[in-house]
């Protein structure tokens, strides 16, 4: 069952975001905003600009997820995304995450050929090439526990936890939490509240 897709990002009544929570909050509003075909730029600049914006998110999901204490020693231990099958992304995402840190953190970004390499990682985006092989990919990250993340329709109901998808020439969010729980991962509320929650 599909919720309906929130747009406005509101606190809990008696609760004020915390300034890093708010400014996440408000990155990736920015980024549900999306971008629309520029006169000059027509469709490949529309799409280079979409790229973008899944980078813009990936380094965000960072922010509003938390892994098991095993998965996470101490600060200040990498925090890596992998990106499997499109190495042109990963650059993407690497440019994205540059100087950036999380709870002190620092953000590495790996282009990786198999799931296997990828299991070390916090977060793994998952390409559309690899979606002839899913269910294997899913399975050897299966105890990993890592946020799985990708851009292809119909992923989020095979069980990617996090989905990006295009609607009216914008970037959008479907999650399915119980991926996302089989995990080990939680996400938090703030970043469901901007999602299409997938069950």
């Amino acid at each position: 069952m599909l919720q309906d897709e929130p747009l406005v990002y509101r606190a809990p009544r008696g609760r004020r975001p915390t300034a890093r929570v708010a400014g996440g909050v408000l990155l990736l509003a920015l980024a549900l905003a999306g971008t629309r075909p520029h006169a000059a730029g027509g469709v490949e600049a529309t799409r280079a600009d979409g790229r973008q914006v899944k980078a813009v998110f990936l380094v965000n999901f960072l922010s509003f997820t938390e892994w098991p204490a095993a998965k996470l020693p101490a600060a200040p231990s990498r925090l890596v995304i992998a990106v499997l099958g499109d190495p042109a992304f990963a650059a993407v995402v690497e440019k994205s995450a540059a100087g950036r840190t999380v709870n002190r953190r620092p953000i590495v970004v790996e282009a990786v050929d198999t799931a296997e390499a990828a299991a070390g990682a916090h977060l793994v985006f998952i390409a559309g090439s690899q979606s002839h092989r899913l269910p294997t990919v899913l399975r050897a990250l299966a105890d990993a526990s890592v946020l799985t993340v990708g851009d292809t329709d119909g992923f989020a109901q095979d069980g990617v936890a996090i989905n990006l998808y295009t609607f009216d020439n914008r970037v959008r969010i479907e999650v399915n939490s119980t991926a996302a729980a089989r995990a080990g991962v939680h996400l938090s509320a703030s970043l469901l509240r901007l999602a299409r929650i997938v069950e």
